[in-house]
C-alpha cells in the first residue's frame, strides 16, 4: 500500500494537460487521482487520464456517492484548473474537509457581481455594474451605470458574449442578441452592464491590460507571475498573452502585483491560485475581475520563460505544503501565447490551407490549428472561436511585436 498522499485534481475545459499534472504530482511524490465530470471534453480525455492516474467518473451519481469513493483514497488535497468546475470542486472540498475555496465564499469567486460588490467593501475599487436578466431591466441598468459600458455574463470566462457599448441603440441590441437570440450561440440568462474602464493608449501590438497569478495561504497572498497581454481584437476578445519581461514599467508593475494581492483577499480567498485580470489607466491599475484557478496559459508562459512554476505551485499549495515564492524576474526569454482571432464579422470557416507559412516564420515553435472548414466562429463564443494559437520565444519586444506582425500578415485561412 502507498504512503505517498494523494491529491484530487476534478478535471474539466480549460484544465492543464493530465500529462503535465502527471508530472507535477510525480515531482511532489504524490499519488493523483482525477474527478471526471460529464462534459464531452472530459469524455474525450478519458483514456488519457487512465493513463496519468487514477479516475473517478462522475456518471450522473450523486455527490455524496462521489464522496463516498474519494474517501476510501483518504486525500490530502484537492484542486482544479479548470473555471466550470470550480463550483463542484468547493462542494466536493467541504464534504471531504479538505482545504479549498469556502462555500460562504463560492459566489463571490465565480459571479462578477458579487466580486463587484466585495471590491467596494473592501474599499479596493468602486464601478458601476447593474445585472440584467431580461430586456425590461435594461432602461434601468443604463441610468445607473451610464455609457460606455461594457456587457458581460456574470458567470463564465473566455470573453464569451462580452462587447462594449458607446450607445442606447447599441446597448440594447447587444442585449437582445445575448440574452434571446439563440442562433448558433447559447443565450446568457443573466449578464453584467459595467461602467467601462478606459485603457491608457498602448502601441500595438500590446495591452491596456494585465493579469497576475497569486497563492494564497491564509492572509498571505503572493504573485507568482505576470501575464503581459496583447491588444484585443473586437468587440472584446483576447489575443494571448506574453511574460515574464513585459513592456509595461517595473514601476506599474509593483502597484499591478499589489493591487492583485489585495484583490485575492477582498474575495476571501485563503488557499491556492487565483487570477487577477486589471485594466491599466490613465489614473492608474483598476482591477477587472477575478478567477479562482490559475489562468489559462500561465503554467506554460511561465515555465518557458523560466520565471516560476505555477503548476507545481498549484499541487503544493493543495497539499499543504510550502510554495517557494519565485522572484519575478523582468529580464530573460519572453515567452508568448498568441491567438488567431477571427474577424468580428465572421460567421463560419470556409477554408483553411498554407498553415505551413505559420510555421516557417521565425521565432515560431508551434502552431496549433484550432478549427476546420465549415466550424463555426461567432464572435459571441469568444475564445471557443479562436481559430489558430502561435507559440514561442523571442529575446526583445520588438522581436515580439515583429513575430506578431507577420503572423496576421500571413494568409492561410478564409471565412464566411
Amino acid at each position: 500500500m502507498s504512503h505517498k498522499p494523494t491529491i484530487i485534481v476534478v478535471y474539466g475545459n480549460g484544465s492543464l494537460s493530465p500529462t503535465r499534472i502527471r508530472e507535477v504530482a510525480k515531482t511532489n511524490e504524490c499519488n493523483l487521482l482525477f474527478v471526471v465530470p460529464e462534459t464531452p471534453h472530459a469524455r474525450e480525455m478519458l483514456p488519457v487520464l487512465k493513463l496519468a492516474g487514477a479516475v473517478v467518473e462522475v456518471n450522473g451519481r450523486a455527490e455524496t456517492e462521489i464522496v463516498a469513493e474519494l474517501r476510501i483514497a483518504r486525500s490530502t488535497g484537492i484542486v482544479t484548473f479548470s473555471e466550470s468546475q470550480i463550483g463542484f470542486t468547493a462542494a466536493l472540498a467541504a464534504m471531504l474537509e479538505l482545504p479549498y475555496h469556502g462555500l460562504d465564499d463560492l459566489e463571490a469567486i465565480t459571479h462578477k457581481d458579487r466580486q463587484r460588490e466585495k471590491f467596494t467593501e473592501a474599499g479596493l475599487d468602486r464601478l458601476r455594474v447593474r445585472a440584467v436578466t431580461k430586456l425590461d431591466q435594461l432602461d434601468d441598468a443604463i441610468s445607473y451605470v451610464g455609457l460606455p459600458a461594457i456587457i458581460k455574463p456574470i458567470v463564465g470566462a473566455s470573453s464569451r458574449n462580452t462587447v462594449a457599448v458607446s450607445t442606447f441603440e447599441e446597448c440594447r441590441r447587444a442585449m437582445t442578441t445575448i440574452l434571446e437570440d439563440s442562433s448558433g450561440v447559447p443565450r446568457e440568462s443573466a449578464v453584467l452592464l459595467e461602467q467601462l474602464l478606459i485603457g491608457k493608449t498602448t502601441e500595438h501590438p500590446w495591452g491596456d491590460y494585465i493579469a497576475v497569478d497569486c497563492v494564497a495561504s491564509g492572509d498571505d497572498v503572493a504573485p507568482i507571475f505576470v501575464t503581459s497581454k496583447f491588444a484585443l481584437a473586437a468587440p472584446f476578445r483576447e489575443r494571448g498573452g506574453y511574460g515574464g519581461s513585459s513592456v509595461v514599467s517595473e514601476a506599474d508593475i509593483k502597484h499591478v502585483k499589489d493591487l492583485a494581492c489585495r484583490a485575492v483577499r477582498a474575495l476571501n480567498i485563503r488557499q491556492g491560485i487565483a487570477d487577477v485580470e486589471i485594466k491599466l489607466t490613465e489614473s492608474g491599475p483598476r482591477v477587472i475581475e477575478v478567477n479562482g484557478r490559475l489562468g489559462a496559459w500561465v503554467d506554460d508562459l511561465a515555465v518557458r520563460s523560466k520565471t516560476s512554476d505555477p503548476a507545481d505551485i498549484a499541487i503544493k499549495s493543495a497539499l499543504g505544503r510550502n510554495c517557494v515564492r519565485p522572484d519575478l524576474k523582468s529580464l530573460g526569454p519572453i515567452a508568448y501565447h498568441y491567438l488567431i482571432v477571427p474577424p468580428i464579422e465572421a460567421k463560419s470557416v470556409r477554408s483553411i490551407s498554407h498553415v505551413d507559412e505559420l510555421r516557417r516564420i521565425d521565432r515560431v515553435d508551434v502552431v496549433s490549428v484550432l478549427k476546420q472548414k465549415g466550424d463555426s466562429v461567432d464572435w459571441r463564443l469568444g475564445a471557443n472561436a479562436n481559430v489558430a494559437a502561435v507559440v514561442g520565444i523571442v529575446d526583445s519586444h520588438e522581436e515580439l511585436a515583429a513575430v506578431v506582425s507577420e503572423i496576421e500578415r500571413t494568409s492561410w485561412i478564409t471565412y464566411d
